[in-house]
């Protein structure tokens, strides 16, 4: 074999073949990477920088490898420095959890809350730095098999306690590829915190407007407060969570009775959270007493990232975060699509 052969076979053993669902995440990773290197170069002392970042990363997986909806604290996400240390660890993998529930649901369920071509409208509650828009839009990117000439969806509307989220989100989007800058359309940032138990006046027309509703990932962190709501009833009572309401109608139970009460009738829910915790219950005795229709229900067991959606910018920056890296596994969550059927 001559000495140019040797070259050839070399560098086609060195090839790597990346699928195109590992490029879209690590498209997605490295746009929170040149976040980074944005909040770094505020900062005259670097190594202060990433000692701050990395102090803050180790709080946040404490809280979190503690069980979330066995907490009585939560993440304060009000400082850009949180929220991209949140980004870092969680966001990819949550991308990737809602990508591949939609692709799972393709064929049972899915295809009915994306009828058509028609550019739907969709509510995500607590979808913080833009998780739920992100896996939604790489399965409508993928299933339409287009560079989105035009906007994916018609409205995104985000209900969140923390609305600075929506900072974090434009900066993230000014380095996405653009098919996703192109395709996804501005994305409003509204308040709203779960622990209330009524939805916010101004954020009724938004949950009645949109085709579907998003709740990823959002509950568990707020479950152990939410398990703990009584219905009032109109006539007065106050019911314990786990009692029937009987034939008297409700006045006020908790934020996610609420949000499915001003659903509009033809509209669909979306729900993905872990098994673990009552978050699960709490939104289906709501479903039941709304008469909500379950057309789509799975447990998914340790959904993983692909192995090469690391880029060697982003392996720099892990080894700044003292080899902390990314989320990678989801642990054991359940899919659910509920269908709020139309009155009679």
């Amino acid at each position: 074999m001559s000495s140019c052969e040797s070259e050839i076979v070399v560098g086609l053993a060195s090839l790597q073949i990346i699928n195109p669902e590992s490029i879209e995440l690590r498209d997605i990773l490295d746009a929170i990477v040149k976040i980074y290197r944005q909040l770094k170069n505020d900062y005259e002392d670097i190594f202060l920088h990433d000692y701050r970042l990395l102090s803050r990363l180790r709080d946040i997986i404490s809280i979190y490898h503690r069980g979330l909806w066995t907490q009585t604290e939560r993440v304060d996400f009000s400082d850009e420095r949180s929220r991209w240390v949140y980004m870092y660890r969680y966001m990819l993998r949550h991308v990737h959890l809602v990508f591949y529930a939609c692709q799972l649901t393709a064929n049972d369920g899915i295809e009915r809350v994306f009828p058509g071509n028609r550019a739907p409208s969709v509510c995500m509650i607590g979808g913080g730095p833009g998780t739920d828009v992100l896996g939604l839009s790489m399965f409508l990117l993928k299933r339409k098999n287009r560079l989105s000439p035009c906007p994916i969806f018609a409205e995104i509307d985000v209900l969140d306690k923390c609305t600075a989220w929506g900072d974090s989100w434009e900066s993230l989007h000014r380095h996405l590829p653009e098919k996703y800058r192109r395709g996804i359309p501005q994305v409003r940032y509204h308040a709203f915190d779960y622990l209330d138990n009524r939805l916010p006046e101004t954020c009724h027309e938004i949950v009645r407007r949109a085709d579907i509703v998003t709740i990823i990932k959002s509950m568990s962190p707020v479950a152990a407060w939410l398990n703990r709501k009584e219905r009032v009833l109109i006539d007065g009572n106050a019911l314990p969570y786990e009692e029937s309401h009987g034939s008297a109608p409700i006045l006020e139970w908790h934020s996610v009775y609420d949000i499915m009460l001003h659903m509009r009738d033809g509209a669909y829910l979306f729900y993905i959270d872990n098994t673990t915790g009552p978050q699960r219950e709490i939104l289906m005795s709501a479903a039941r007493v709304l008469k909500f229709e379950i057309i789509f229900e799975r447990v998914l067991y340790g959904v993983s990232l692909p192995t090469d959606v690391f880029s060697p910018d982003a392996r720099e920056v892990m080894v700044a975060m003292s080899g902390y890296e990314p989320c990678s596994c989801t642990g054991t969550n359940e899919v659910i699509i509920l269908y709020k059927a139309l009155t009679e």
